[in-house]
């Protein structure tokens, strides 16, 4: 088959998988491993705005934890994140715009969940990486593969690590009620490990004018290769005039899992 353009990597299977074009997302930098803590009386102290920080409280039960990162929507970056697996943590992930908030549920009961000083070496080992579509730069002493388009810019290196799709996870439900049958015990299994990098999880809730009854969508490493989805639903009363929904809505969520 004749090349139509001015560089043309295929594969295997004669499918083209670089051109002139060629975009990917690229891991900007190493490992981001989080090591500052902020406790709080109760989960109306935490700031949304301070990011790369864990503010936690301890419930009557459990541990309440938030952890909030901001990107550069211009650069069409994304976070990923895995955690040490343990069938009892839950994680509520969810993106606003440009800031992503990760809530994190970890009960007494759970492996690193019976004393404050063991809360924090298990936050300490979850891992984030930053994915981005920024400009690549040519190494000064260049090792393995560099590819050039016609323009002498730089559109993909072998130094690199890229976003690698494993699994792209998508859930709709058409009424609130369906929820939690639909997210029920949902298991997915991977070869290898892997990371979560969400688009849009459930955060949704019935209103009546005495209860607020919400749903939020988690997701619990249970293996080093597997991850448990489910829906944890959960009461306040509130009598400040809040406005809320009821009866039916469409609920979606949406993440990658991504090696």
């Amino acid at each position: 088959m004749a090349v139509t353009k001015y560089i043309e990597v295929r594969n295997n299977d004669n499918i083209v998988t670089i051109d002139d074009n060629y975009q990917n997302l690229v891991r900007d930098g190493k490992v981001i491993r989080i090591r500052q803590y902020k406790k709080c009386n109760s989960r109306t102290e935490f700031i949304p705005s301070n990011n790369e920080v864990y503010q936690y409280w301890q419930d009557k039960n459990h541990w309440d934890v938030l952890i909030t990162f901001d990107v550069d929507e211009s650069i069409n970056e994304i976070l990923a994140f895995s955690a040490p697996a343990d069938e009892l943590v839950k994680f509520f992930p969810l993106r606003i715009q440009d800031r992503y908030m990760i809530t994190i549920i970890i009960p007494f009961d759970a492996t690193y969940g019976d004393a404050e000083s063991s809360l924090q070496v298990y936050l300490s080992r979850i891992r984030y990486h930053k994915y981005n579509n920024r400009d690549l730069v040519a190494p000064e002493h260049g090792a393995g593969l560099i590819i050039y388009n016609k323009d002498g810019k730089p559109i993909f290196s072998s130094e690199e690590q890229y976003l690698r799709v494993l699994h792209y996870y998508f859930q709709c439900t058409e009424k609130l009620y369906d929820a939690q049958q639909v997210f029920k015990n949902t298991i997915l299994e991977f070869d290898d490990e892997f990371m979560i990098a969400p688009f849009s999880a459930c955060n949704f809730w019935r209103y009546t004018p005495q209860v607020t009854t919400n749903y939020r969508l988690y997701i619990t490493f249970v293996t080093s290769s597997s991850i448990k989805i489910g829906v944890h639903g959960y009461t306040g009363f509130f009598n400040q005039g809040e406005y809320g929904i009821s009866g039916a809505v469409e609920i979606t969520t949406s993440f990658m899992v991504i090696g």
